[in-house]
């Protein structure tokens, strides 16, 4: 049901930044910002508990590679987020710029795993 609770909220800022631009476009940019930051938090609380939940799971099962994926997918999440705002904000550079910080990011992120990975290989081949 949580879902309904920001569709709501989702469809009254519309409403009332679609109303706004007669007057200001600068205030419904921001109200619209504002709302976006809201829904981002909203949805973060919720998923905190879950993600430690899979965090504990892979410390029993002794998987090392879990704060690596966890922190990939929060990267992922900020920068779909960012860059949507920035592509609202009618400023698609900062957006494109936005994304590729973002996959640049998960790629520092990953290259311990894929040095493990090589090191296994070369351990294997020799």
């Amino acid at each position: 049901m949580e879902i309904l609770k920001l569709g709501a909220l989702v469809i009254v800022v519309v409403f009332l930044v679609n109303s706004i631009p007669t007057f200001s476009r600068e205030i419904s940019v921001m109200i619209s910002v504002l709302c976006c930051t809201v829904v981002l938090l909203y949805i973060a609380k919720m998923i905190v508990p879950e993600m430690e939940y899979i965090k504990n799971m892979a410390q029993k099962i002794s998987f090392g590679g879990t704060d690596v994926v966890l922190k990939a997918v929060g990267v992922g999440f900020i920068t779909q987020f960012v860059s949507d705002v920035a592509a609202d904000c009618n400023n698609k550079a900062l957006a494109n710029q936005m994304i590729f910080a973002g996959r640049v990011c998960v790629l520092v992120l990953a290259m311990p795993v894929f040095i493990q990975v090589l090191e296994i290989i070369e351990h294997l081949t020799n």
